[in-house]
């Protein structure tokens, strides 16, 4: 696995890197904080919802119940609803302020525009895929004010394909008219990100998170966006 890693490495130093594609959720956008700060605003703007349910943190609960993103939304606000005895009917409340809320309430990490904009100032073209709605990302993008970098923006709804199907990623290369051995993706999450990136051919960089395994699979592993720029814009 290791030499592996090694002989990609080598391939890619080769080949001159003219594009990064990133994923959105916790690559771009902090969704523990956004999430986090979703939860605080959703106390503080439905106080008659959570009028009875004690001194508890509540912050720190509903943020574990969301378990970094992956509960369904409709479930989750159920599980909210259930967990902490509010009145029934309280989750279709929640849900609502979620879904035309959240997208708007985006943190990004840290040195994402400074990041994005020095890559680009340096000649390489820029993608993003992520899985999810279009409603929901489009208004993420939007939030964190970073679609006029962005060549290429393909969300898995969109398209019927989510990561780690090698088929979206060939979209966003196609639309970045540069073959997988020029480019390079980064991403959060081992297995659509790392992967799915391996899978497609390009130069997996995996953003350190400590709610993942580090995968060994990872050409590349970075802790923060900026060091991307002395990674790709040097080449």
């Amino acid at each position: 696995m290791r030499l592996e890693a090694t002989r990609r490495r080598i391939l890619f130093e080769v080949q001159k890197i003219r594009a990064v594609v990133f994923d959105l959720d916790g690559t771009l956008l902090d969704r523990r904080a956004t999430f986090r700060r979703h939860v605080e605003l959703l106390l503080e703007r439905h106080p008659d919802v959570f009028r009875d349910t004690g001194d508890r943190d509540r912050v720190a609960e509903l943020v574990e119940l969301d378990r970094n993103g992956f509960a369904d939304r409709g479930e989750y606000y159920q599980s909210v609803e259930s967990h902490l005895g509010l009145k029934p009917g309280s989750a279709r409340t929640l849900w609502t302020y979620f879904e035309r809320n959240f997208p708007e309430e985006c943190v990004p990490l840290p040195n994402l525009i400074e990041s994005v904009e020095k890559l680009r100032a340096r000649g390489l073209k820029l993608g993003l895929i992520t899985n999810g709605r279009v409603s929901i990302q489009g208004r993420k993008i939007d939030g964190l004010a970073i679609r006029p970098y962005f060549e290429s923006i393909v969300v898995s709804e969109a398209v019927g394909i989510e990561k780690p199907d090698p088929r979206i990623f060939a979209i966003a290369l196609a639309e970045l008219d540069v073959p997988a051995s020029a480019a390079a993706y980064v991403g959060d999450n081992p297995e659509p990100d790392v992967l799915g990136a391996k899978a497609s051919g390009m130069l997996a960089v995996w953003r350190r998170d400590p709610f993942w395994p580090e995968p060994t699979e990872a050409d590349r592993v970075i802790d923060d966006l900026a060091e991307l720029v002395p990674m790709f814009a040097d080449e």
